[in-house]
């Protein structure tokens, strides 16, 4: 189902795909269904999954058949490829996922939900 863009809505239990245009994101939670690494990622469990993942093998089982077509069919609207990039909970690329989770506030920035009552305030006043 589709999440909003924030790190609370992510789960050590779950992988989530996020399509950023150029890039697609899968990032796993550390406990990750064995089966779900086994079937989609041609891994026996999450430990083995390298920390540079860019491609997704094609396994003969339904789970890998269907994340496949998903993602086809995510980028075959597409004028240029958009890269594949798996991270790991711990993975040190795991910044450049969190920083396309626009609704969390950052320091630097508001939240999407704060910064539309800012664009809301600033045009009421």
């Amino acid at each position: 189902p589709l999440q909003r863009l924030s790190a609370e809505k992510l789960t050590r239990e779950g992988a989530f795909l996020m399509d950023c245009g150029l890039i697609l994101y899968i990032w796993l939670g550390r406990s990750c269904d064995n089966n779900f690494v086994k079937d989609v990622l041609g891994y026996p469990n999450y430990l083995s999954v390298p920390q540079k993942l860019t491609q997704l093998p094609e396994l003969d089982n339904i789970s890998s058949e269907r994340t496949r077509s998903f993602i086809t069919w995510l980028t075959d609207s597409k004028s240029l490829n958009p890269v594949l990039q798996v991270i790991k909970d711990e993975s040190p690329a795991k910044t450049d996922f969190l920083q396309q989770l626009i609704e969390d506030k950052t320091e630097a920035a508001f939240s999407y939900y704060e910064f539309l009552l800012h664009i809301q305030q600033q045009i009421c006043k």
